[in-house]
């Protein structure tokens, strides 16, 4: 190319740049937050500060406020774009979401225009450099649906109001730049009743009583009977420049759980009717804490980035977490168990609790600069929590546990044709929900794992340290991560990055061996082929095992570097004593599918009982479990095995792991016949084990498995007798929870007293959560009129809350229920477009999971296709949503007909 041919073309570059950014700035923009309107304020706009004035009234049903926005620009700015997205308000609401009073630089704005999510003020308000706009507001309050969420503990009749503004939802409840890019400093001011304590992104200052608060009764209604009621006025500093997502605030009467052994000031909030039992729990929650805090604060080599660190503890919150800057919101079960836990409980509140601190350095410190990056906060979230497990709970084994709980759902989603690259092109933040799912949530974090044993651990943890000092209080993009990988590892790794981050999919990997006839290998290859068939490899680092069954034998391991080609010869091994088994992922630091060959897959089934390795035990059960997936090995033979070995397994993670795989075998997979004849044993099992077993944590966990598979007339009058209290399982305390759980199994099987004692036990719980779970329960009522009675409350109740729909979307699709709930998989589908639009981030895939999972035959596969085939113009994450999900229908039907020829 000429020296004119490269000017003209960085001239055109020039133009074409500038009439975006003109576009971009003058002309109206889409609904959501398009990119291009994004970049151009990202660009142009700078220094954002919010302050807020809000008022909250017990029984309101709108926010009120004022706000005071300070911005500079520069001169390409003709408009200010304010994001401003008018929720629908329930039916019978009074008030509707209103923006008035707005000024801009001292004048009153009187053409501001309010079009497609916006609020846009005409550039001859505006001026190059700082800028100031005040307005007043009102968005929505209510107990489902909105930004801004109302929670009545019918136990005490108390109040509480929060915020869940992820991933932007800010701008429903006051007009901002809700991007997470355009960091902000806010400062918030709250008036609310005196009883009532407010907690946000930093502690308040000295707060002042202020009688009847500054807001007028919403117009058209008369003052309420709070009327008199003494206000309180909170008023916190400004915090540290976060995201609009960060930000957040919850009030009510909490009860506050002070840390007093932490250097950093740190509380826990929680409702006033659980404070007891969150008084229990707190020195552990403050212990966890503490040490996730110390540790990260030196793996980190950053101290905590904000001036406290509270964790509120909120009933039915629609996440296990959201990490506000300084100020992380908790769902309350997750916390507070409605059960006696078992290991693997604790294991998942220690992982939500490490997950969520993390965050405060990886998402609050640094944040993604567009949704896209997800996986850069969430990836490392999960990743980082492990990390702290390992060192803070020695007494598990944090890797293990991390491919027990980690790596599963990353596979799950990542062999469907519904999967997506680590990163997402997102064009419009009102699409950014898409991005959330196993993907950034399980697979980024096994990526990471990956990428450390690559790197070597010190030279990724050198590059961690040095990308969160460089990016503190700002933003980055996962190239500026791998940028800071290569300057610790001299390695050029941009191949290395698209094969992990921008490809989809995963490596199938499998070892083809052969031995001579003096008994020695002659030959060993690892074969990687990509599971969708697209062509993909990727590079990676795996610990190859050869097992041998003899003490003098010892296993041998060496590591293998798998090249970007689809064949590696590991010449190594040459010579070497054949082995009774191999296996390709030692230690599990490879990501993707590590298959048995025949000849080791028979070995493992017929020697698995005899490995001591607790982490080699898990990995091996792990291989045979995809064996039976890729219908390899026959679900029989599975759950025969796990009757064998079981009673020997004192590992309470691998126990559950194994007993959960063994009930989707005998509940999806066997066919009718089978079931008859396996149950009485496998029942025979659970039972022994749920009495008799070695701790209270292993009994519980033969529990719930015994539940899941009691289908006999001596199971079900088993579960009877344990709900009458004349059966009681040694160290476990009988709770509403585990009631309701009966009852639910009871009614999935149809048993015939199941309606009468749900009925009974509804009248004797009446908490807010025994509440909850009747509901749930009553979903599996196996009559046509429920079923329609609970899919139309779905689709129509504005006043039920997201929570008691997820808790019943399982019990409504029990799969023992599928000729019952199949004419509802059309119509659910169907549904997807407004569930996306209206419902919380993970509601889609949760909904999708449930409707689907509850059907394995030809008939719901049919109807699944149609859909697609006739909504070629479904937005194309919903279609992949439902790819994702289909898989598993797919998978049963083939399974079915491969094994018992029930696949119709």
């Amino acid at each position: 190319m000429t020296q004119r041919a490269i000017f003209i073309l960085l001239l055109l570059m020039l133009m074409s740049n500038l009439i975006q950014a003109q576009s971009a700035g003058s002309s109206d923009p889409a609904p959501g937050v398009p990119r291009e309107l994004a970049r151009f304020r990202a660009e142009h706009y700078r220094d954002v500060r919010y302050d807020l004035e809000l008022e909250l009234r017990a029984g309101a049903e709108m926010l009120r406020g004022s706000e005071l926005i300070r911005v500079t620009l520069d001169e390409a700015v003709d408009q200010l774009v304010l994001d401003w997205r008018k929720m629908p308000v329930k039916e019978g609401a009074t008030a509707t979401p209103r923006v008035w009073d707005v000024e801009a630089n001292g004048r009153k704005v009187t053409d501001v225009r309010e079009t497609n999510d916006h609020l846009i003020i005409p550039g001859a308000y505006l001026k190059k450099g700082v800028n100031s706009v005040r307005l007043k507001f009102q968005s929505p309050i209510s107990t489902s649906g909105s930004a801004v969420t109302r929670y009545l503990d019918r136990e005490d009749k108390s109040e509480y109001v929060y915020t869940l503004f992820v991933p932007s939802d800010a701008s429903t409840a006051f007009p901002c730049f809700d991007q997470p890019d355009l960091k902000a400093r806010f400062r918030l001011s709250i008036h609310a009743p005196e009883q009532w304590k407010v907690i946000t992104n930093v502690r308040p200052l000295p707060n002042e009583v202020i009688g009847r608060g500054v807001f007028p009764p919403e117009p058209g209604k008369p003052p309420g009977p709070d009327a008199s009621e003494r206000f309180i006025q909170w008023s916190f500093p400004t915090t540290e420049p976060i995201s609009t997502y960060l930000f957040a605030f919850a009030a009510g009467p909490f009860q506050e759980l002070r840390d007093d052994a932490s250097p950093l000031p740190m509380s826990l909030f929680v409702r006033k009717s659980r404070a007891e039992r969150a008084r229990k729990e707190m020195e552990e929650l403050f212990r966890l804490t503490r040490e996730g805090m110390r540790f990260f604060t030196s793996y980190f080599d950053y101290k905590f980035p904000f001036p406290k660190y509270d964790q509120v503890v909120l009933p039915e919150f629609a996440y296990g977490g959201m990490e506000h800057a300084g100020a992380t919101f908790l769902r309350e079960e997750s916390i507070l168990f409605p059960s006696d836990p078992t290991a693997n409980d604790l294991i998942n509140r220690a992982e939500l609790v490490f997950h969520e601190l993390a965050h405060q350095w990886f998402g609050d410190l640094v944040t993604m600069r567009w949704f896209d990056d997800l996986w850069l906060k969430e990836g490392f979230a999960t990743f980082m929590a492990y990390k702290a497990m390992e060192a803070a709970m020695p007494e598990y084994n944090a890797w293990k546990v991390f491919y027990q709980k980690t790596k599963p759902s990353a596979y799950l989603t990542d062999v469907t044709k519904g999967t997506t690259p680590i990163w997402q092109e997102i064009s419009n933040l009102s699409a950014a929900k898409s991005a959330y799912g196993n993907i950034v949530y399980r697979k980024a974090p096994s990526m990471l794992r990956q990428a450390e044993f690559f790197l070597e651990p010190e030279k990724f943890r050198r590059a961690v340290q040095m990308f969160l000092k460089e990016h503190a209080y700002a933003n980055a993009e996962w190239a500026d991560l791998v940028r800071a990988f290569e300057r610790t590892s001299n390695r050029k790794l941009d191949a290395w990055a698209a094969a992990w981050v921008k490809r989809r999919g995963m490596a199938d990997v499998r070892v083809n061996w052969t031995a001579d006839n003096a008994g020695r290998i002659e030959s060993l290859t690892l074969r990687q082929r990509d599971v969708l068939e697209e062509g993909g490899a990727w590079p990676m680092r795996v610990k190859l095992l050869l097992a041998y069954d003899t003490p003098a034998a010892r296993p041998e391991t060496l590591t293998v570097t798998l090249s970007g080609s689809g064949e590696t010869r590991v010449d190594e091994v040459r010579g070497r004593p054949a082995p009774r088994y191999v296996f390709a992922n030692y230690e599990d630091y490879g990501y993707g599918r590590f298959l048995l060959d025949d000849e080791s897959r028979r070995a493992v089934i017929n020697n698995l009982g005899s490995v001591e390795d607790p982490f080699l035990r898990a990995l091996l059960w792990g291989a045979l479990w995809d064996s039976l997936r890729e219908a390899e090995l026959a679900p029989l033979e599975y759950i025969n095995l796990a009757v064998r070995l079981l009673p020997k397994e004192r590992d309470e993670v691998t126990a559950q792991s194994v007993l959960s795989r063994v009930s989707t075998s005998f509940n999806r997979y066997l066919s009718g016949e089978e079931m008859r004849r396996t149950a009485p044993e496998l029942e025979r099992l659970l039972s022994e084990r749920m009495m008799n077993a070695e701790s209270a944590g292993l009994r519980i966990t033969y529990f719930r498995a015994f539940q899941s598979v009691a289908t006999t007339d001596d199971g079900r009058e088993q579960l009877k007798k344990i709900l009458r209290g004349e059966l009681k399982i040694p160290g476990m305390t009988l709770r509403a929870r585990d009631r309701f759980d009966i009852v639910t199994a009871l009614l999935m099987r149809e048993d015939r007293d199941a309606p009468a004692l749900l009925d009974k036990l509804s009248a004797e719980e009446t908490s807010d959560d025994a509440r909850r779970y009747a509901y749930a329960a009553g979903a599996a009522r196996a009559t046509a009129e429920n079923k329609k009675r609970y899919f139309d409350a779905y689709l129509t109740d504005t006043k039920l809350a997201e929570s008691w729909i997820e808790a019943s979307l399982a019990p409504f699709n029990s799969i023992q229920q599928s000729e019952l709930t199949l004419p509802y998989l059309e119509r659910a589908l169907s549904e997807l477009p407004t569930l996306k639009r209206t419902r919380k981030i993970f509601f889609v895939n949760g909904w999708l999971s449930s409707f689907l999972g509850g059907q394995c035959n030809e008939r719901a596969l049919e109807t699944v296709r149609g859909f697609l085939n006739r909504n070629s113009s479904l937005d194309r994450d919903l279609r992949l949503k439902v790819l994702e999900n289909v898989d598993g229908l797919e998978r049963c039907v083939r399974i079915r007909a491969k094994y018992n020829g029930a696949g119709g």
